[in-house]
């Protein structure tokens, strides 16, 4: 789901202006990298593809949403066709085959009584259905959940020192920025009825390469991370990526003890926090997001029309440390790295690492007995 990258994209292509109050550039306090804006660090649950001492990879925001746009179909896209083929059949389809059609009802008797009373009532209708529809996929961003890139994918590399991007190409297209650019903006809610609608999320807004450029090439915001509390969850995340970036994981846990200003980052972070790299299945999706049954069917029902987003091979991004829908032990793919040794995917070495940095006694010393 993009719905945030969807709507501020629609800003944009309307005017710098409009981009600009969307994101309530103006309205709120800008964090560059050298500030952080919270005392301590925060990374919330499902929101790490894979961290290592390269790269922190996050989600973008409405994973766990998604679902809405499955049901909201049976309850906005179906009722609405379903008025549009009333004022067809009552319309144009008796003057093209001489047939009336009631909702499924046909017949050859109708007089211009009948093509008059659906033209009054069925027209004004379908041409509202029909906005609506357009509205639906459009406006409020259902579209980025079917036939699409199936989830965002937001790279920080500590030795590139860039940031990558991958979305659908009318949400901005895949994208690559320079991590000193960078501002960090916790209320991007904007000022208009909808913007303050959507889901609360932390951006990140690069400004123009030129300040004086009426055309502001260059300019663009990207939303890192799942959906957050507000200004304040969106700053401790903030906080999170930026010591990643200027100081890179610390300490291989953080300890059970630590304060509430604490900032170190783990090297080896707690499978709560990460989410499965990949398409997942419906046990896999259940587990990590517990959604009920008729969430899950919705949700699935609107993945399957997807694909997974994979990094290109010429922007190097990995820095030689592999994706993690491949090395997932390696890259620090917790989630993913435990869903392939359930699968029976890992290798005897791998599933040892793993279980050294997160199995039991039992489950190490099984591992370490296993016959490939």
């Amino acid at each position: 789901m993009f719905v945030r990258e969807n709507s501020y994209a629609i800003a944009l292509r309307k005017s710098i202006e409009k981009s600009r109050t969307h994101i309530n550039l103006e309205g709120q306090k800008q964090w560059p990298i050298n500030r952080s804006g919270a005392s301590g660090v925060t990374i919330p649950n499902g929101a790490v593809y894979a961290q290592n001492d390269v790269y922190l990879e996050l989600c973008n925001s409405g994973w766990n949403l998604q679902w809405r746009a499955g049901i909201g179909n049976f309850y906005v896209i179906f009722p609405a066709l379903f008025i549009i083929w009333f004022w067809y059949g009552m319309t144009i389809h008796p003057v093209l085959f001489g047939q009336l059609i009631v909702f499924w009802y046909f017949t050859s008797q109708f007089d211009v009584g009948d093509l008059i009373f659906g033209w009054l009532l069925g027209f004004p209708a379908a041409l509202a259905c029909a906005f609506l529809i357009f509205a639906w996929f459009h406006y409020m961003g259902m579209r980025t959940c079917f036939f699409t890139l199936a989830r965002g994918r937001i790279r920080f590399n500590r030795i590139t020192r860039k940031v990558y991007v991958l979305r659908p190409k009318y949400c901005g297209g895949n994208a690559v920025f320079e991590w000193n650019r960078l501002v960090a903006l916790f209320e991007p809610e904007g000022t208009s009825a909808g913007a303050k609608q959507t889901i609360k999320a932390l951006a990140l807004y690069h400004p123009p390469f030129d300040a004086a450029d009426p055309t502001a090439q260059g300019e663009d915001c990207l939303f890192a991370g799942p959906a957050v509390t507000g200004p304040s969850g969106a700053a401790h995340l903030w906080e999170y990526i930026r010591q990643y970036m200027e100081t890179g994981p610390t300490i291989d846990r953080i300890p059970a003890d630590a304060p509430a200003n604490f900032k170190g980052i783990a090297r080896y972070l707690h499978p709560d926090y990460t989410t499965y790299c990949g398409l997942p299945s419906c046990s896999q999706y259940r587990q990590e997001c517990r959604p009920g049954f008729m969430e899950t069917f919705f949700h699935m029902s609107s993945q399957i029309t997807c694909s997974w987003p994979r990094f290109p091979a010429e922007w190097q991004s990995d820095s030689g440390l592999g994706e993690p829908e491949d090395k997932p032990v390696q890259t620090g793919a917790v989630m993913t790295a435990l869903v392939y040794r359930a699968q029976g995917r890992l290798s005897k070495a791998d599933e040892v690492a793993l279980m050294e940095r997160y199995g039991t006694a039992e489950a190490l010393a099984a591992a370490r007995a296993r016959r490939d």
